[in-house]
């Protein structure tokens, strides 16, 4: 018969408490930062429907981009767009690295290849990760749209897709 000596059980009981507080204590940081990320969106969104906005579009963009970072795998996506587009009255497109509309301020075109960047600005910001502009000329804007183009990136810092944000209001 195999003896365990006591010590060894204490040893063994004090690493599974110290593993599940370390469970707890990162699972409260994680809800933390999001919501910190969350309540930071909402202010500003509220800022911005005050007429006192807080900075640049292309601040709006990487809020949004670190947002929608967090739904790409999920249903939401599409949900969490169609929030902030209402909210901010700005078109809001996210692609993924192939430039393939996973969401959209107009539904239709999600799952649609994202063709309206002529210059290949998106390509651009996809591979080196810097925030640009370019007009969109398409059959939901025939007289062109500024969009601002911000990198999605993941948790580990990846790039794994891109953010269109209108530099205007879209809507009324």
């Amino acid at each position: 018969m195999i003896q365990v000596h006591a010590f060894t059980v204490h040893i063994y009981t004090v690493a599974i408490a110290l593993l599940i507080l370390l469970v707890v204590v990162l699972g409260f940081r994680y809800l933390h930062l999001k919501m910190s990320l969350e309540n930071y969106t909402r202010s500003t969104i509220w800022m911005n429907q005050q007429g006192k906005p807080m900075g640049q579009i292309s601040d709006y963009a990487v809020i949004i981009a670190a947002g929608a970072s967090q739904y790409v795998a999920s249903a939401d996506l599409q949900n969490y767009v169609t929030t902030v587009s209402k909210d901010l009255k700005r078109d809001v497109v996210v692609l993924d690295k192939d430039q393939k509309i996973l969401a959209d301020t107009i539904p239709a075109n999600k799952g649609a290849m994202y063709t309206f960047d002529t210059n290949g600005v998106i390509r651009m910001t996809l591979s080196d990760a810097a925030s640009r502009t370019f007009e969109e000329l398409s059959k939901d804007y025939p007289n062109g749209i500024m969009e601002v183009v911000v990198p999605m990136k993941n948790a580990k810092g990846e790039t794994i897709g891109a953010v269109l944000v209108s530099n205007t209001q879209v809507f009324h």
